[in-house]
């Protein structure tokens, strides 16, 4: 008997119905293989025609002016930095010991500021004790004494340092100085000590003590409601000594004599420092013309 052929003989009935879902539907599939292909290529050369596009069109003219910008504001810090105020400088703190195992402080303190002025809060500080808080100030291209007398810190006191607190920077106003400040300081701060003497035979009751005597003037035409006064003695050009008083009611063209005692009556004294403070940068330092 001839051998007869049987069509789909050797494959399952599922194979037969996969064939027949490829058979329809291939032309559908290679057409989404074909359009997706498509799609990734224009997402991809979107992605490399915007990345072209921004960085040499878009981001790089802003991100060139980045350099510029930095350097602008490297010029403006250092703009400020050159007109803000230079820190103010204190010399070495001189301590001297006094009668009742007591302390005077005294240090120079130094502003080389042209426009600025300022007030703060001060103290001496031994070891790990500080001294009470004092407020003062100091006055533009100026030099000035502060001090602390009759401390009680009993600690060894050769590396005693002074501390500034609570800094406050004025500028000058122009318009208030009469565009001059060196003009206007010379012209308000006209205090003189005169016939300037220093004495240790002063008898006070039993104890013999030192004098510092001196004729204070106020040349100038303005009175002033206080006046602070640094006193320092010298052996040589070293400080021995330090005490601080205050004047009330300065008045212009003021003259009076001034005596000051010193219970430890220092030896040796060769010179006698007087100085006068009085903040002329603050309006409420003046007493009323009217009261002369």
């Amino acid at each position: 008997m001839p051998d007869e052929h049987i069509i789909g003989s050797g494959m399952t009935e599922q194979e037969l119905q996969l064939a027949g879902w490829w058979v329809r539907n291939r032309e559908r599939i290679f057409s989404i293989i074909r359009w997706t292909l498509i799609i990734l290529n224009i997402v991809f050369w979107s992605f490399v025609l915007w990345s072209l596009l921004d960085a040499y069109i878009i981001s790089y003219p802003r991100e060139a002016r980045i350099p510029r910008l930095i350097a602008e504001n490297k010029l403006a810090v250092s703009g400020l930095q050159a007109t803000a105020p230079k820190p103010l400088l204190p010399s070495d703190v001189n301590v001297f010991d006094i009668s009742g195992g007591r302390k005077d402080f005294l240090v120079q303190l130094s502003n080389s500021n042209e426009t600025w002025w300022a007030e703060f809060d001060y103290r001496f500080r031994v070891g790990d004790l500080l001294t009470d808080a004092r407020k003062s100030f100091i006055l533009p291209k100026s030099q000035r004494y502060l001090t602390e007398l009759g401390s009680d810190i009993a600690t060894p006191s050769k590396n005693a340092q002074l501390v500034i607190e609570n800094i406050q920077w004025h500028r000058v106003d122009p318009w208030a100085v009469e565009r001059d400040y060196t003009a206007f300081a010379a012209n308000h701060l006209q205090f003189e000590f005169t016939d300037t003497t220093y004495r240790r035979d002063l008898k006070i009751g039993a104890q013999t003590v030192g004098q510092t005597s001196t004729t204070f003037s106020n040349a100038s035409p303005y009175g002033y409601w206080n006046v602070d006064i640094t006193v320092i003695l010298y052996r040589g050009t070293t400080p021995a000594g330090v005490t601080k008083i205050g004047k009330e009611q300065v008045s212009p063209g003021s003259k009076e004599p001034i005596a000051i005692n010193w219970f430890d009556n220092l030896s040796g004294i060769t010179k006698t420092q007087i100085t006068a403070d009085v903040n002329i940068l603050d309006p409420k330092a003046y007493q009323p013309t009217s009261g002369f």
